[in-house]
């Protein structure tokens, strides 16, 4: 009797998708065609719409760096390497170049944000960055300070006097007596100033025995009668510490406005160095009027 054997069923073959769908053979992977719907679904999507994986996150981190630490220039530079480094030439389509051109305006931001903000803080902690010993601002501070003053001048027409403070003899001290006595001298002559002046009134150290004021509103007669009673106020705490030192103290009324805080210093150190080389412990006065001045036989500013 012989056996009979049921016919084998042929295997089912998947629907063929039609040319030009994103499911038709040159779109889909190698592998298994089984797996979880939603994966496949996913898939439809990233090449439906040309979607490609984007390392924009990683970019992100070293150019930031760059627009802080670096220049904004650079950190351009880098955006731009970075959102074209990946792409395939040999592709290239509108959503390829839309893609690059999205994630470099993406990327620009960023730079310009992080740049934008550096030089904020920057410019802010120059403006009020202290010296240490006196409390007083420091160089670069108190230039942000007098920048601040010639701009305000020049826009509304105000006149202001610089003065600029020399010790005589503070060397001498502070290599007879020490660092100590001579950090103790500084100091009250930082209190010295702060009495002769108002609350108005910038003061900066400039360097080790050099320091300034700025005296908003100070012009004509009064300007006098602040320098002297500012002097007499330094000499007053050199005699109360029972220490040899004076001042040279010159002064500028800027009745015109003068282009910038270095020409407004060089001015004032004219006028201090015509005290020094009188014979030190004296007062001298300019009033700006946009004329040079003359230093050894150079005109100041040149």
């Amino acid at each position: 009797m012989s056996s009979m054997r049921k016919p084998s069923r042929p295997p089912v073959q998947p629907p063929a998708s039609p040319p030009g769908s994103p499911l038709s053979s040159r779109a889909v992977p190698p592998g298994p065609r089984r797996g979880c719907p939603l994966v496949w679904s996913s898939r439809w999507v990233e090449i439906s719409s040309g979607f490609q994986p984007s390392l924009l996150v990683l970019y992100t981190v070293p150019i930031a760096l760059a627009a802080w630490a670096a220049s904004p220039r650079t950190a351009y530079a880098l955006a731009a390497v970075a959102v074209t480094l990946p792409m395939p030439f040999s592709a290239l389509g509108g959503a390829i170049i839309w893609n690059v051109l999205s994630n470099f305006v993406l990327l620009g931001i960023i730079v310009m944000m992080l740049a934008t903000l550096r030089r904020q803080l920057s410019y802010e902690s120059a403006f009020v960055a202290r010296d240490t010993l006196t409390g007083l601002f420091d160089r670069a501070s108190f230039i942000a300070r007098l920048d601040a003053e010639l701009a305000r001048a020049a826009r509304y027409g105000r006149a202001f006097t610089f003065a600029y403070v020399h010790l005589d003899n503070f060397k001498a001290v502070n290599d007879l007596e020490g660092h100590d006595v001579g950090d103790e001298l500084l100091r009250r002559v930082t209190d010295a100033l702060r009495s002769g002046t108002r609350q108005t009134d910038v003061l900066g150290r400039l360097g080790g025995d050099e320091f300034a004021a700025v005296l908003p509103e100070i012009r004509g007669g009064a300007t006098g009668v602040v320098l002297q009673n500012l002097r007499k106020q330094l000499v007053q705490a050199m005699t109360r510490g029972g220490w040899p030192v004076t001042f040279s103290i010159g002064a500028v009324t800027f009745e015109t406005p003068i282009d910038t805080s270095r020409e407004a210093l060089r001015v004032a150190e004219v006028a201090m160095y015509t005290v020094k080389r009188s014979g030190k412990d004296g007062i001298h006065h300019l009033v700006w009027d946009g004329d040079p001045v003359v230093l050894d036989g150079n005109p100041v500013p040149s």
